[in-house]
């Protein structure tokens, strides 16, 4: 589904792919954890979207460093822009996205690929665990299911993608998936570009698609918080927007498979119920327009009416 992707290189295991914006403080631990990566048959494609501070100076530095590492320099665009065009330029076996403020475990790679080799999976999902980059960063967040996920089983990706929602360990960031190249080019259509929460739509557009899934209980992913980052952001109607958007968007792929219905159904009910919850700090202007645009994109129906109770009546 992606256009003029590049041609799959059997010499190359991996393919990782990190979008760059303001990060120079981060840059060195995140490019470190890779470039020293136990698996070494990787390609490390770095784009900077519009940096203002010393970025691109660091980037520059390492790919003189590591001929293993190319970058591309692009506007502005946001990450969801950044990673397409990163995944266009990729050639490895195997994709995996990487943040640019983040650090991965350095045997992480050669365990998803080794497994997903030894498995023939689509992709592989391992777990996380947040790093606070002062005593005040807020967002704490828990990405370990180690003993809730069958690790020993290949699991259906629809399958699989019930059992976390209903056991409420769904996670929809591309960071904790280890996707095999030639599925993605089967069947991801690219990130949305412009919004927030675009994550959403590559993790459930491959679960809905995968039939061999395998899970590994190790975090291998280290998330940072910081104050100005996304993750740690107070929500807005910036979130609303995005939120809705991609709800949209996943809700549409029920015309041409009707067979998703049901779980597409339960994904809207379990985050747009969330999303409500969340919104109830907003100002009263922007719950009116929150309730608008519901009512507007027909997602109203998927909230309980507890939910919009405490939407309106609690700041």
């Amino acid at each position: 589904m992606m256009n003029n992707c590049s041609d799959i290189n059997p010499s190359i295991k991996v393919s990782v792919i990190i979008p760059v914006y303001n990060t120079a403080t981060y840059l060195h631990s995140a490019l470190d954890s890779i470039c020293n990566q136990t698996l070494k048959d990787l390609e490390i494609i770095l784009i900077n979207d519009g940096s203002t501070d010393n970025s691109q100076y660091i980037i520059e530095k390492y790919a003189r460093k590591d001929n293993r590492i190319k970058y591309l320099i692009q506007p502005n665009q946001r990450q969801g822009v950044a990673r397409n065009n990163g995944l266009q330029l990729a050639t490895g076996q195997y994709i995996y996205f990487m943040d640019s403020d983040d650090i991965l475990d350095i045997d992480a790679l050669r365990q998803c690929y080794e497994m997903c080799e030894r498995k023939e999976l689509d992709f592989v999902t391992f777990d996380a665990k947040t790093i606070h980059e002062t005593s005040t960063s807020s967002g704490t967040f828990n990405y370990c299911r180690k003993g809730k996920i069958d690790e020993q089983k290949i699991w259906d990706g629809i399958e699989l993608m019930h059992y976390e929602l209903e056991h409420e360990i769904f996670y929809v960031v591309p960071w904790l998936c280890f996707t095999k190249h030639s599925f993605l080019k089967q069947y991801f259509g690219g990130f949305p570009s412009g919004i927030i929460h675009e994550d959403t739509i590559f993790v459930v557009q491959i679960m809905l698609n995968a039939h061999r899934v395998g899970y590994i209980p190790q975090p291998f992913f280290k998330r940072r918080v910081r104050n100005s980052s996304t993750m740690a952001a107070s929500f807005s109607m910036h979130n609303i927007e995005g939120y809705t958007l991609v709800c949209t968007q996943i809700r549409s792929w029920t015309q041409q498979h009707v067979e998703w219905s049901a779980i597409i159904d339960l994904y809207l009910r379990k985050t747009l119920n969330s999303v409500i919850w969340l919104g109830h700090k907003m100002k009263t202007l922007e719950k009116i327009e929150t309730y608008c645009r519901f009512q507007r994109l027909h997602l109203s129906q998927y909230v309980k009416l507890k939910n919009w109770l405490v939407f309106w009546l609690k700041n």
